[in-house]
C-alpha cells in the first residue's frame, strides 16, 4: 500500500515541479499551485488511514498465553495424559523401602502432604492430576511446588531418556537454577545414585538442607569399607550436626576409615556425646570381620592416648560384654595392657588359650609375660 502511495506521491509532485517551472518561466516567482497542495492532502490522508489500520492490527493481536502451573494441561503439555510405567512405579517403591523413605517425601510433606506414598509414585493419569492439584492448591512457597513439580519432570525425563521435559520446564516456569540443582540432587539420592547426586548437593549455591539425612543414607548405604562419600559430604558441606542419629553416622563412617580420627574427633564433642562414642567405637570394633585389616586397627586403637577416663570406661565395657563379642573384646584388653606396660594385670584376662596365629596363642603370649616378669611376679595373682 505504502509503495502505491509513494509512487503516486512521486507523480503527482513531478507534475506539480513541471507546472511551478512553467510558471516561473513566465512570471519569475514561483508560487504554489493547488494542484500540489492537493496531492500532499492526500498523502497525508492516506498516510494516516494506513497508520491507523496498522495500530488496529497490532492492538487486537492475541497475547501469548502465560504459563500456568495451576493449569495441568499447561504443565504437562507434551502429554496431557501422560502416566508412570509401572516399572519405574515398582523401582520407586522399591527404594522407599530400602531407604525407610525417600527425600521427594520430605518434600512433598513441606508442601502439607501428609501420608507423601499415597500420592508419590502416581500410578495412573488420574493420580498424576491429583498429586498436581495437591501440590498446586498447598500454602506452601511458590518455589516449593515448582521444585516439586520438577522432581516430577526429572521422572518424565528418566522414561524418554533425555532431558526434553524438564528443560521446557525450566524454561516455562522460570524456576530458579539452585532449586534445579537441589532437587537433581535429591533425585539422584532417591535412586543411590550418590556419587551423582553429591556433584549437585555440594553445590556452592545451596543452603544445607536435609543435611543430617543425607548424612545417615550415605553413611548406611555405602560400602562398609568405603566411607569417601559421607565423609567428602561432611567436609565439604560441614553441616551442623544437631540430632544424635547424624551425629552418631558421621562419627561412625570415620571409624570405618580411622579409628585415630575417630577417637579425636569424639574427644572435640560433649562429655555425654564422647562417652556414647567411645562405647560405640569399643563396641564396632568387636563386631569387624576377622582379618590383617582388623587386628592392624585393633593395634591401633590399642595404642590411644586414653586418659584416665577413657582407660576406665575402655576396661568397663569391653570387660562388661559378653556373648560372641566377649572373645575379641578380651582380645583387646590383652593388648592394651600390655601395650601400656600393665603385665601383671594382661595375666589376669582370660583370653581364647586355644586359637593360634603365627604359631602364637594367648597362652604362650601369658607364660613368656610370667616368665619375664620373674620375681616381680604377683604371686597373689596366680589363678
Amino acid at each position: 500500500m505504502l509503495a502505491v502511495v509513494s509512487s503516486l506521491l512521486v507523480a503527482v509532485i513531478d507534475e506539480a515541479d513541471q507546472n511551478i517551472g512553467d510558471e516561473v518561466s513566465r512570471q519569475g516567482t514561483p508560487t504554489p499551485t493547488s494542484q500540489a497542495n492537493e496531492a500532499v492532502t492526500f498523502v497525508s490522508a492516506v498516510h494516516h488511514q494506513t497508520t491507523k489500520a496498522a495500530f488496529q492490527r497490532r492492538k487486537h493481536k492475541p497475547m501469548p498465553k502465560m504459563f500456568d502451573i495451576r493449569n495441568f494441561d499447561d504443565v504437562f503439555g507434551f502429554d496431557p495424559k501422560y502416566s508412570y510405567s509401572a516399572e519405574a512405579v515398582e523401582s520407586i517403591e522399591q527404594h522407599r523401602a530400602a531407604f525407610e523413605g525417600l527425600f521427594v517425601d520430605r518434600v512433598l510433606k513441606l508442601l502439607g502432604i501428609k501420608r507423601p506414598n499415597k500420592s508419590y509414585p502416581p500410578k495412573s493419569n488420574g493420580d498424576l492430576k491429583s498429586l498436581h492439584q495437591a501440590v498446586v492448591s498447598s500454602n506452601a512457597a511458590h518455589h516449593t511446588k515448582l521444585s516439586l513439580l520438577y522432581y516430577i519432570f526429572l521422572d518424565c525425563d528418566e522414561k524418554t531418556r533425555n532431558n526434553a521435559h524438564s528443560n521446557a520446564f525450566e524454561e516455562a516456569s522460570f524456576i530458579p537454577k539452585k532449586y534445579q540443582i537441589f532437587m537433581k540432587g535429591l533425585w539422584h539420592m532417591d535412586r543411590a545414585e550418590f556419587e551423582t547426586a553429591l556433584q549437585n548437593l555440594t553445590h556452592p549455591s545451596l543452603i544445607p538442607t536435609f543435611q543430617e539425612e543425607i548424612l545417615e543414607v550415605l553413611v548406611k548405604h555405602s560400602p562398609a569399607d568405603d566411607m569417601r562419600l559421607p565423609l567428602a559430604y561432611y567436609h565439604t558441606v560441614l553441616p551442623a550436626l544437631i540430632s544424635t542419629p547424624a551425629l552418631d553416622s558421621l562419627f561412625l563412617a570415620i571409624a570405618k576409615t580411622s579409628v585415630t580420627e575417630a577417637f579425636f574427633f569424639l574427644r572435640g564433642q560433649s562429655e555425654l556425646d564422647q562417652n556414647r562414642m567411645f562405647e560405640a567405637l569399643l563396641r564396632h570394633m568387636t563386631q569387624e570381620p576377622l582379618g590383617e585389616r582388623t587386628a592392624a586397627r585393633g593395634i591401633e586403637l590399642a595404642n590411644l592416648p586414653f586418659n584416665k577416663e577413657e582407660e576406665a570406661l575402655f576396661e568397663q565395657v569391653l570387660t562388661g560384654m559378653g556373648g560372641r563379642t566377649a572373645a575379641r573384646a578380651r582380645d583387646l584388653v590383652m593388648l592394651r595392657r600390655i601395650g601400656t606396660g600393665k603385665f601383671n594385670e594382661a595375666l589376669d584376662v582370660d583370653c581364647n588359650r586355644s586359637k593360634t596365629v603365627g604359631g602364637i596363642n594367648w597362652e604362650s603370649l601369658q607364660e613368656g609375660i610370667r616368665e619375664g616378669l620373674g620375681p616381680r611376679y604377683d604371686i597373689s595373682r596366680m589363678r
